[in-house]
């Protein structure tokens, strides 16, 4: 009789643990979608271009407007308008870089200034003129991607 009685706790327990195993821990929430930002007016640190940190020993920040994008130094052209809406965004640069040996062609509003560009400045331009979107990371940055590149901002 006692022998049977320790199959039927012994039963009992290990069912308790099937159970425990089959239904097992609820599971995390899936990670939803990054949220797009409502708006992007700000001063940024830029983390990164097209997935690697600024390299070069120079730091780069962002300055979004509500109509402007602009880093320094501005009369290299490095200036966008730009409009936003729910995660779409869409730049122009009106003053782009000339390529080296061709003739510099500006207006009489166009400031004009010759200085070397350092060539994060340049990857960040090109990156800028390709954006098409912004969403927020996960570790709460904005990311602006589009045309195969990417701009990983902190808020400044």
């Amino acid at each position: 009789m006692r022998f049977r009685l320790s199959i039927a706790v012994i039963s009992v327990t290990l069912a308790g643990c099937q159970a425990s195993v089959i239904n097992g821990p609820p599971h995390p929430p899936e990670t939803p979608v990054m949220a797009r930002p409502a708006m992007l007016s700000g001063e940024y640190r830029v983390a990164g271009i097209d997935g690697t940190e600024i390299s070069g020993g120079i730091g780069l920040a962002l300055t979004v407007t509500d109509k402007l994008i602009w880093f320094d130094p501005r009369c290299a052209g490095f200036n966008w308008t730009y409009t936003y809406a729910d995660g779409v965004l869409a730049t122009a640069r009106p003053q782009k870089l000339r390529p080296d040996g061709a003739p510099y062609v500006a207006g009489p509003t166009v400031p004009v200034c010759k200085i070397a560009v350092h060539p994060e400045q340049q990857r960040l331009a090109t990156a800028l003129d390709a954006v098409t979107q912004a969403r927020r990371t996960p570790s709460n940055g904005i990311e602006l991607t589009g045309g195969g590149h990417s701009v990983t901002l902190y808020s400044q």
